[in-house]
């Protein structure tokens, strides 16, 4: 009985541990953003606009809603890299279907977000039915994603003038609120609601933390697991038709590099590699960290690969915090 007592004072402690390393690894995530708003503040007199925030929550917004998903993926140990992919099958299949075959742009629109949640159920079903690890199987859905949307396009980008596809990337609310922004935090809202406050949020959470204890325990892992990479999927097709919006074409090799931003955001938000935790609302914050980043070396006229380097780098120091974390 002492010895039960023990263990349960020892993993209290453990818990409070992690609560406030948590609590500091937050703080210096807000910091570390106030100061470089603060040094892009002087070193560009157009970065504290209302023009300009409005600009990075437009931009960030593709990276946000796929983020969303990839938390959720992410708290069960699993990735999702096929997800750039996807933004680009997406915007082609919409673009095609509008421009190309004449049909209406919510038929469009339904397409690309079906082809979206069959990439995703694809992807879920290498991983819980085959056993395929979720790097080896997304990367190679990655590829062939890719390679499909290639050979619709013939590699040639498509144009779409459609004003409803055109609202949904580069519309506005007031003149001033970007759609894409007020979209993306709607999904973060909505994966919020569902991680917080429903059985399957609290089913995600323990499958992340002990797979095999969640099986025994009755909870269906493989659906669940399958789910969240159908979801993911939808979202990406989703960021995959603000993307073709807000650029008002479609091209097979868009969505280029999204999968380093999302990743990168997750684990900078102090999500876990080791599952069982996460946040969405911190991934919002790694979300700003990349947006707030990434607009300032562009209003600083700093080379794009000078922009992919550092947040390599924040990446990698965000796994080093993650480990020190839970050692």
């Amino acid at each position: 009985m002492l010895g039960a007592q023990s263990l349960d004072i020892v993993e209290v402690k453990k818990q409070k541990i992690r609560k406030f390393q948590q609590i500091v690894l937050d703080s210096c995530l807000i910091l570390f953003g106030l100061a470089m708003a603060i040094y892009f503040a002087f070193s560009s007199p157009y970065f504290l606009s209302i023009k300009n925030f409005m600009n990075i929550m437009s931009s960030v917004s593709i990276v946000g809603i796929i983020a969303t998903g990839m938390t959720l993926i992410m708290i069960t140990k699993g990735i999702d890299l096929s997800v750039g992919s996807t933004i680009a099958l997406a915007g082609c299949v919409t673009a095609l279907f509008i421009e190309v075959f004449g049909l209406p742009w919510w038929i469009a629109m339904a397409a690309a977000l079906v082809v979206g949640l069959l990439i995703g159920f694809i992807n879920g079903i290498l991983i819980t039915k085959f056993r395929v690890v979720p790097f080896i199987a997304t990367l190679g859905m990655m590829n062939v994603i890719r390679g499909i949307a290639f050979i619709i396009t013939n590699g040639q980008a498509v144009y779409t003038s459609n004003s409803q596809v055109s609202f949904l990337g580069a519309g506005k609310v007031l003149n001033l609120i970007p759609i894409p922004g007020i979209i993306m935090m709607i999904c973060f809202v909505v994966i919020w609601a569902i991680s917080k406050y429903t059985i399957y949020g609290r089913y995600v959470f323990a499958i992340g933390g002990n797979s095999s204890a969640s099986r025994l325990a009755g909870i269906s892992v493989k659906k669940i697991t399958l789910s969240l990479y159908v979801i993911t999927g939808g979202f990406a097709a989703l960021a995959g038709l603000v993307m073709t919006g807000l650029a008002s074409t479609a091209m097979p090799s868009a969505g280029d590099g999204y999968n380093l931003d999302v990743i990168t955001a997750v684990y900078l938000g102090g999500n876990s590699s080791e599952g069982g935790e996460g946040s969405v609302w911190r991934t919002l914050l790694g979300v700003l960290i990349i947006g707030l980043l990434n607009n300032g070396m562009a209003l600083l006229s700093i080379q794009s690969y000078w922009q992919t380097a550092a947040k390599g780098l924040l990446l990698v120091v965000a796994v080093i915090f993650d480990v020190m974390r839970r050692k």
